[in-house]
């Protein structure tokens, strides 16, 4: 038996469900880099919905847990981090002793990414949602259950009837 009207309904669903998260993360500012936004897809395997985001849209949208007395950062972390500045434009303040503006180097890019590595461990990754995350997902599964469940149940609906047909 093919399910080609429950993968349909999988498919308008994740539509649904990837313009939703969009919008909801746009609406929420989190767009730095656009990286975001397009990570939001699916696919349809085998019956299942698959959802892709990049790693972080859960920490955006739940907050992270805090670990003040963990200090650690992976390279991947720090090298993020020193990308998302380099897009927000934001750049180190790199001075000599005399208090003079001096080249960027390297090392200033790191001990920046360490300095907002620890705060983002120390309290949380966005201010303006009180560093809790701003739960566009949530909102998302708010707005759409009804709409998702509607779709789904009527692919199902359509390849059960299809599959009595074909057993009368």
């Amino acid at each position: 038996m093919s399910d080609v009207h429950l993968n349909k309904a999988l498919a308008d669903v994740g539509k649904l469900i990837t313009d939703k998260l969009k919008s909801l993360a746009k609406a929420d500012k989190f767009y730095a880099s656009g990286k975001l936004d397009t990570s939001f897809r699916y696919e349809v395997v085998k019956k299942e919905l698959v959802l892709h985001s990049e790693e972080y849209a859960r920490a955006l949208s739940e907050g992270i847990k805090l670990h003040p007395e963990y200090n650690k950062q992976s390279p991947e972390f720090r090298a993020s981090i020193i990308k998302w500045a380099k897009t927000r434009g934001m750049r180190p303040n790199a001075k000599n002793s005399k208090g003079q503006y001096t080249k960027i180097k390297q090392y200033h890019w790191n001990s920046m990414a360490i300095a907002i590595g620890k705060s983002i461990r120390h309290n949380g990754i966005s201010k303006r949602f009180g560093y809790k995350g701003s739960g566009f997902i949530d909102k998302m599964e708010d707005s759409l259950k009804q709409q998702m469940l509607t779709i789904l149940t009527a692919g199902y609906k359509k390849d059960l009837i299809e599959r009595i047909k074909n057993k009368i």
